[in-house]
């Protein structure tokens, strides 16, 4: 996995038994997508080792970023040393919908996908779902037989329970459904794509704003900036934008959260809503420059 993949994939294969001391982390490239060579030295370096690679997680739209990791080069490391290869589309794999599509390619060469509709479809908490390749390897992870489910295992049915953890589950996917039949595909795509056009906004009125460096330009629905003062010390403008991040969110008006890129603090806009507006993006960094000014004049 990658500097910049989520921590749920490190989380998901501590419960399964994967020590801390193997999940091992790749550098990102400038762009922060995966370094496709440092995954093959480090996949390399293992099998040295005497150690066993069996997956690497690529990332379709990054938390911090919303980068794309070169997945046809992860798919060639996988394929050349024999590692299932996992991708993580969470958020990002809602732009295959979209004219946008292109920028996934490769996810076709996955052996799984991850893709969660209470993201970037709009669904509520909690409608996700994964996608594999062969649906054999769910069947055989998965599938049990006791003896009180018998009855229902006759007619050659393949029944939910033998495709993950749960033996019972709530149908998640209805609301999804619900929504397709009211939107269409063509307009949830629209809703997707417009999420791109609220980034770019943001980082256009950023790029007219002083003393604000654009830290990651934008990408799916996010952008990423922080204000670095002439004079100020990168530490200090490390809590300078602490401090902006917590008085705009305590403002109400919008959230902004900080995360941390090539180690320093920045403020990241992740911008989904279908209804917000031009005004809306720009009014959010004109009104993160004023409570700057205010921060740096107490």
């Amino acid at each position: 996995m990658s500097e910049q993949t989520h921590s749920s994939v490190a989380k998901g294969l501590h419960v399964i038994g994967v020590p801390r001391d193997h999940v091992r982390v790749v550098p990102c490239d400038d762009a922060f997508r995966m370094d496709a060579a440092a995954l093959e030295r480090a996949v390399a370096a293992d099998e040295a080792a005497g150690l066993r690679p069996f997956v690497a997680a690529a990332t379709a739209g990054t938390t911090n970023t919303g980068s794309v990791d070169p997945l046809r080069e992860v798919a060639r490391v996988c394929r050349a040393h024999g590692l299932w290869m996992h991708v993580d589309g969470a958020f990002g794999a809602s732009v295959l919908l979209t004219r946008h599509r292109g920028m996934l390619d490769g996810v076709e060469l996955a052996d799984s996908l991850s893709w969660d509709a209470h993201k970037w479809l709009f669904q509520t908490y909690s409608c996700g779902m994964v996608l594999v390749r062969d649906r054999g390897n769910l069947v055989s992870t998965y599938a049990a037989h006791p003896e009180y489910l018998r009855d229902l295992e006759e007619g050659g049915v393949t029944n939910p329970w033998d495709l993950g953890p749960e033996v019972t589950r709530p149908a998640r996917g209805l609301k999804l459904w619900f929504t397709l039949q009211t939107m269409g595909s063509e307009g949830l795509a629209a809703a997707v794509e417009h999420g791109f056009d609220l980034a770019r906004w943001a980082q256009d009125e950023a790029e007219r704003t002083r003393d604000v460096e654009v830290v990651s330009p934008a990408q799916m629905a996010m952008v990423s900036l922080r204000f670095a003062p002439a004079g100020l010390s990168p530490e200090g403008c490390d809590a300078l934008n602490a401090e902006v991040s917590r008085r705009m969110c305590e403002s109400g008006y919008a959230a902004v959260f900080t995360t941390e890129l090539r180690g320093r603090r920045c403020l990241r806009i992740c911008a989904i809503h279908p209804e917000a507006t031009e005004a809306d993006m720009r009014g959010v960094v004109r009104g993160l420059r004023a409570i700057c000014d205010e921060a740096l004049a107490l």
